[in-house]
């Protein structure tokens, strides 16, 4: 048998498809954008202010004093999901279902059982990434029409299957999702683990070369201006409106100039080849 009828060893296959969005989706445009990372950060920090979810959280896991590691890891799924092949996906959304399925507590006081794979704290935590990304986008662009907007909500139901989530339950449209995080205030709460969580921000660390501590704290308050009122409120951030301001304009022109040092084909490129060489879970080797 020559080296030409030879069958391909796993290393050399190559990507088999686009995933579940393509070069075409708005969740390429935006998750390629940098004004997503901000998003994600912010969803991030509402996603803390869910006081059961953060119960469970700092029962179960050490990602509570490691939150650098918790954005990596949770920066590695979104990508593989979003740019990885489906199989790639797919094994990303088993793993972090698999992940839910164990990570359950008993509280000693009540008895009661909590577990990660409550419905609704699953469509709490897509939603808020689906609106952290959509305010990231209005603050510092891409500029998106309503309808993009609405197209972005309908192709993350992809990726709430790729959780469990029933797609029939969760928000269709942008002005949807925006009711949603709203209806959702009256719940939520700053625990003492969300506030550890948080603590840089209400009082930041100014030591060091003091353009790197200036440009950490406008981003840093770039993000908590894409925040609802009384998400501020509960953590505590209420009281710097004009800063946040302030922060949100420079943060735009920051955005802007990091927009411009790369082509949109040159950013996708990036990140799939990240997720080819180091997706969230593994289906197969590539040289």
């Amino acid at each position: 048998m020559t080296n030409a009828d030879a069958k391909p060893s796993p290393k050399d296959t190559p990507r088999a498809d686009d995933g579940y969005f393509g070069p075409e989706s708005i969740s390429w445009k935006l998750f390629a954008d940098p004004s997503s990372k901000l998003g994600g950060v912010a969803a991030i920090l509402l996603q803390s202010l869910n006081p059961n979810m953060m119960r469970l959280f700092d029962a179960v896991s050490g990602n509570a004093a490691d939150p650098v590691g918790r954005a990596e890891r949770t920066g590695r799924y979104i990508d593989t999901t979003i740019f990885g092949d489906r199989a790639h996906a797919d094994a990303a959304g088993a793993s972090v279902r698999q992940m839910h399925a164990h990570a359950k507590w008993t509280d000693p006081a009540t008895g009661e059982t909590i577990s990660a794979e409550n419905e609704s704290w699953l469509i709490w935590t897509h939603n808020t990434i689906v609106w952290g990304v959509l305010r990231g986008a209005d603050a510092f662009g891409p500029e998106l029409t309503k309808a993009e907007q609405d197209t972005f909500v309908l192709e993350q139901h992809a990726a709430a299957r790729l959780v469990g989530i029933d797609p029939e339950k969760i928000a269709s449209t942008r002005a949807e999702l925006d009711s949603y995080i709203d209806e959702q205030k009256s719940w939520m709460a700053l625990t003492l683990p969300a506030a550890e969580l948080t603590q840089s921000m209400r009082k930041p660390n100014l030591r060091g070369n003091p353009l790197k501590v200036w440009t950490g704290i406008v981003v840093q308050d770039a993000i908590l201006s894409l925040l609802p009122d009384w998400g501020l409120l509960l953590l505590g951030i209420a009281g710097r409106p004009m800063n946040l301001r302030g922060a949100a304009r420079t943060g735009r022109t920051m955005i802007a100039a990091a927009r411009k040092n790369s082509s949109y084909e040159d950013v996708i490129t990036g990140f799939t080849t990240k997720v080819d060489t180091h997706p969230y879970r593994r289906v197969r080797t590539r040289s």
